[in-house]
């Protein structure tokens, strides 16, 4: 059998006995087996009582995460550890990742990806451990705009993947400025970090901080509080709509006619320029019918291209 047989398993074992506390040894080799069926080699990859037993002494002594047994409650357990739980969460995102590249590669000759790939994926399973644990990180930031690149320190809190490019989200302090202090949700594109360096300091996350309700209103990665949520109503032919009802350009999108002749939609959300470049995307198909001033802004916009090409 082949190493990715034995990554599967240990993942899928260490993942059902901690969603599974005191799991019976006949349980544990049933639900390991139901979950090996997601792979396309499951039927290589054996699953029996003996295996099970084999694979946990060695995710034990190899990952160094225990799983013990427990004879008065006949059944498997991870000792509830904080930081311990923290350190398996890490342990399973680096073999989901091993197992992810490899299967990319086994697969090349029927799954075709995008080759154009954005910079700074390398920091992705780093920065999710940073986040998980809460600790500081330090980093240089080059900007797109051509001004001198700084060094940052940061509280990270998420990551949001928009458009192809990955994102952190993250409050920035300043050296000698107290780690809880308050401060504002920013974005940082992955592909712009350089040199990415973790400290010794933690913070406490400010539980008023919802990133996701922050990005609920926004379309992709860029979120102002100080930008009104507004109605936005698009027009588009019947074949640009199907696309868009097939896949919605915001949560909030809803259908407001749809009688083979146009397809109407309505969407609540903040007018960024994020959004813009998006309906500038769809130039050759879409009406902006409201709100006025967005139709307004996307006509200069088109004129201005218009000045530009005429040489």
């Amino acid at each position: 059998m082949s190493k990715l047989g034995y990554i599967q398993r240990y993942i899928q074992i260490i993942r059902i006995v901690g969603s599974h506390p005191y799991i019976t040894l006949s349980e544990l080799v049933r639900k390991v087996e139901n979950a090996l069926l997601q792979y396309d080699d499951a039927g290589s990859i054996g699953v029996s009582e003996r295996t099970i037993k084999r694979d946990i002494s060695d995710i034990r002594s190899g990952l160094g995460v225990s799983i013990d047994y427990s004879r008065s409650r006949n059944g498997y357990y991870i000792p509830e550890d904080e930081d311990r739980i923290s350190d398996i969460a890490v342990v399973l995102d680096q073999l989901d990742l091993v197992t992810s590249l490899r299967a990319r590669q086994e697969l090349s000759s029927i799954i075709y990806t995008e080759k154009r790939k954005s910079r700074g994926t390398e920091y992705l399973n780093p920065l999710i451990g940073a986040i998980k644990r809460h600790s500081v990180v330090e980093f240089t930031y080059v900007k797109f705009d051509g001004s001198e690149p700084k060094r940052r320190r940061v509280m990270p809190y998420a990551l949001k993947e928009g458009q192809g490019r990955w994102y952190l989200l993250a409050i920035e302090i300043t050296l000698g400025e107290v780690i809880t202090a308050p401060g504002e949700i920013k974005s940082w594109g992955l592909d712009r970090i350089r040199d990415l360096k973790f400290t010794d300091n933690h913070f406490i996350p400010d539980p008023d901080i919802d990133v996701e309700a922050d990005f609920k209103d926004s379309f992709g990665v860029f979120s102002n509080r100080d930008v009104p949520v507004e109605e936005v109503i698009l027009s588009f032919s019947p074949k640009e709509g199907r696309y868009c009802k097939a896949y919605p350009i915001h949560e909030s999108q809803e259908v407001l006619i749809d009688n083979g002749k146009e397809v109407r939609i309505r969407l609540r959300l903040r007018i960024t320029f994020a959004f813009i470049r998006e309906i500038l995307s769809r130039i050759d198909d879409v009406v902006v019918i409201a709100p006025a001033r967005l139709r307004d802004e996307i006509k200069a916009v088109c004129s201005e291209a218009l000045r530009r090409m005429d040489f």
